[in-house]
């Protein structure tokens, strides 16, 4: 096979694991988004408490430690590990490497006493979650677009004054970017083959580096080689970025920026430590870089702001190109590199082990002031790395990241899968243990409201008896009432009549009153049966309302006559009566035909003992006075009898008069339907008052049954949620393998 089909072999070779990375990047921004919904919409993430270590090295390194052969050959993804696998003293205080990705920083400090998660609530950590996963979506986003463009970027980063700047002019062999003993560097200088701008040499001032395009001329500002300095020292116009297109002068083994495989950009940017803001877009910057050329001042060896960078970056990027410049001005150099390489092999142990390739202890003043063989070999390796070993540069920090956050997905898989089995677990211990409880309140509700029913029933129909007795044996002795009223004689007999009327309409509504206070004791008896009941319920021990549904400074049971007494009259029929000419005549001789049959016999014996004693002188007188004599006689005793009777009458006018309204109100009373009417009225105000106590007892036992139900039905609710996340999770546990091992397949061999 020849060169060049060698070459173009390795070109395809190349194209088709880019191809599969992006298919995988693709489908792992696919996971997460699906994760971000999930967390937001539906189940909360839970996310395992951990206390934060005394500095972040020890996650770094171990994660990069069980990484290290991951690029080279495949390996079987780590299984995630469970809270249940842990042991109970550390359940809930898990190592800090079990996250790297996904892990949240709450830190607010280095202390290892700070515990932030544990003082966030589940919602907190859930919303901290979906923006930590947004995030992730974002820097995939970068990596595709990485992938996608065909040139290499190169950012040259490191401390303030650690020489960036004269590597970037030292690699280009020109003497472009200003240089200082001073920090001069303010903002990022891209440094790039004039080729890619038609083969000029030009300084385009990037106001937004995301409008920037050459051919447009109002996306930048051109700049003068002689303003360069003071344009890249002060920048007040706040550009974004200088794009400076040169012919660099190529060493023996070529160009590096136009090498005809890939397009190379060097990247110059301020330092790490000058200032928060230019620091935090170093960090956002370095997700869209190929490789990292960490420059490092071998006076000064790595400063905390310079480790947490290559922490950070080390998510992603497992090789860092370390290059230690200023050596020469070391007197000891070897326990200088020494010191160096023992902080790399923490900081990046897959580094420290490819450290005769990555790690360079140069000179770049000695480079551009006549050659160093240092610099030289350093150049080679870097030119290598990213020409010739283009998987580890541009395919490995995607691969490496991608897995990386494979590993948080299948570890939050496992946790919330565990997380779910112990809710349902904790909430079927709940159902079984409520449900005695439950049923006994149902028994307790259903004997409370017949127990309700029942008094309600047996009090109105208690009232509604004794009522309809009561004033039907009254409606039958009205005379006794009139008894009671003096007779005056026959010349005050109307007033006596008026008196007996008045006294029996007064004893009718008398013995109304009692029915009303018999029906306000039964009333008052049923209430206290129904506070009894309502007493049992409060026993329960669940919060109720008072039976109470008066003013709280009255007796539940406390009800008056007055409260329930008929509204008007009672009988329209009394309002009405007249006394009439009739109420003082009986023609009715049945009911004094005793009397007169006593008065008949009494004169009929006196009449016979006087008519046999003188017989026979009625005789002789009859025969001696004449026939006419003798009937005026007999007319005469006639006369006489039927005086005796209106007498009579007469002096028996008071009962007759007694008799007559008594009958008279009687019927009209019955004629109205005095008594059902009244019974009805004090059953209906009996079932009135004592209803909304008994209503009240039901309403109480139904909302503590519904309050019951409730809590049941929300337990029912979080059970199917984490049923279906316990599904969901454990499927995107399965889904989260199988794509880490398809990314673990890529690897560099052809």
């Amino acid at each position: 096979m020849s060169t060049l089909n060698s070459g173009e072999f390795q070109e395809r070779l190349f194209a088709d694991k880019c191809r599969r990375m992006h298919t995988h990047l693709l489908g792992t921004r696919s996971l997460l988004r699906d994760i971000g919904e999930y967390n937001r919409t539906k189940w909360p993430v839970h996310y395992p408490l951990a206390r934060v270590a005394h500095n972040g090295l020890k996650r770094s390194s171990s994660v990069l430690a069980s990484e290290a052969t991951m690029v080279d050959t495949p390996q079987a993804l780590r299984r995630a590990q469970t809270t249940d696998e842990i042991p109970d003293s550390e359940a809930r205080l898990l190592d800090g490497s079990d996250l790297s990705v996904l892990k949240l920083d709450l830190r607010l400090s280095y202390h290892a006493e700070s515990d932030v998660m544990g003082s966030l609530e589940e919602s907190s950590i859930a919303r901290l979650l979906d923006e930590r996963l947004a995030q992730c979506e974002g820097h995939i986003d970068k990596l595709l677009a990485r992938i996608a463009d065909k040139s290499s970027k190169i950012l040259v980063t490191g401390d303030l004054n650690a020489g960036k700047s004269t590597l970037v002019n030292a690699l280009v062999r020109r003497d472009i970017l200003p240089r200082d003993q001073q920090p001069c560097t303010m903002l990022f200088c891209e440094v790039v083959d004039a080729s890619l701008n038609a083969g000029v040499e030009e300084i385009h001032a990037v106001p937004s580096i995301a409008a920037y395009d050459r051919n447009d001329a109002s996306s930048f500002v051109r700049v003068r080689s002689e303003d360069l300095e003071d344009v890249v020292m002060e920048n007040d116009e706040h550009f974004q970025q200088l794009k400076i297109y040169t012919n660099e002068q190529p060493s023996e083994h070529g160009s590096l920026l136009h090498n005809g495989v890939v397009d190379v950009a060097l990247i110059d940017s301020p330092g790490l430590n000058r200032d928060s803001l230019k620091t935090t877009q170093l960090f956002a910057r370095q997700e869209e870089i190929d490789v990292v050329v960490f420059v490092v001042n071998a006076e000064n060896h790595f400063t905390l702001s310079g480790q947490d960078f290559l922490l950070n970056a080390g998510n992603e990027k497992a090789h860092i190109f370390i290059v230690v410049n200023r050596f020469d001005a070391i007197r000891r150099r070897d326990r200088c590199e020494r010191m160096v390489l023992d902080q790399i092999r923490d900081l990046s142990p897959l580094t420290y082990a490819e450290r005769s390739d990555l790690v360079h202890f140069v000179s770049a003043h000695e480079q551009l002031a006549g050659g160093s063989a240092a610099f030289a070999r350093m150049e080679h390796c870097l030119r290598s790395f990213t020409l010739e070993q283009r998987f580890k540069s541009k395919l490995a920090p995607a691969q490496r990241y991608t897995s990386n956050v494979l590993h948080d997905v299948c570890f939050l898989a496992a946790e919330n899968v565990g997380a779910a089995t112990r809710r349902i677990q904790e909430i079927n211990s709940v159902l079984r243990d409520n449900m005695p409880r439950y049923e006994a309140l149902l028994e307790q509700r259903t004997d409370a409201s017949q127990r309700a029913e029942h008094v309600l029933d047996s009090g109105c129909a208690e009232v509604r008896r004794h009522t309809a007795a009561h004033l039907a044996t009254t409606q039958l002795h009205l005379q006794d009432a009139a008894d009671k009223v003096a007779y005056g004689g026959l010349l005050a007999l109307w007033t006596y009549a008026e008196n007996v009327l008045l006294a029996i309409v007064r004893h009718v509504e008398h013995e109304v009153a009692e029915c009303d206070r018999f029906a306000c004791f039964t009333i008052q008896h049923a209430r206290a049966e129904l506070a009894e009941l309502e007493a049992q319920r409060c026993s329960l021990g669940e919060l109720s309302d008072s039976l109470h549904v008066g003013s709280e400074s009255d007796d539940v049971t406390s009800v008056t006559a007055s409260q329930i007494a008929s509204i008007g009259t009672i009988s329209n029929a009394l309002d009405t009566a007249q006394l009439e000419l009739s109420d003082f005549i009986d023609l009715d001789l049945s009911r004094n035909w005793g009397t007169l049959t006593s008065l008949s016999a009494s004169l009929g014996l006196f009449a016979s003992k006087s008519v046999a004693a003188n017989a026979f002188s009625l005789l002789r007188l009859s025969s001696s006075v004449g026939t006419t004599t003798a009937r005026r006689m007999v007319a005469t005793a006639a006369v006489l009898i039927g005086a005796g009777s209106v007498f009579y009458i007469v002096s028996d006018m008071d009962a007759t008069v007694r008799r007559k309204l008594a009958q008279r109100v009687a019927l009209m009373l019955d004629a109205e339907g005095f008594v059902e009417h009244h019974a009805e009225r004090l059953t209906t105000e009996a079932s009135r008052a004592i209803r909304p106590f008994a209503w009240h007892l039901q309403h109480n036992f139904q909302r503590m049954v519904e309050a019951e139900e409730h809590k049941r039905a929300d337990h029912l609710h979080r059970r199917r949620a984490a049923q279906d996340s316990q599904i969901y999770f454990d499927e995107l546990r399965a889904k989260a393998q199988e794509l880490a091992l398809a990314v673990q397949s890529i690897t560099a061999d052809l």
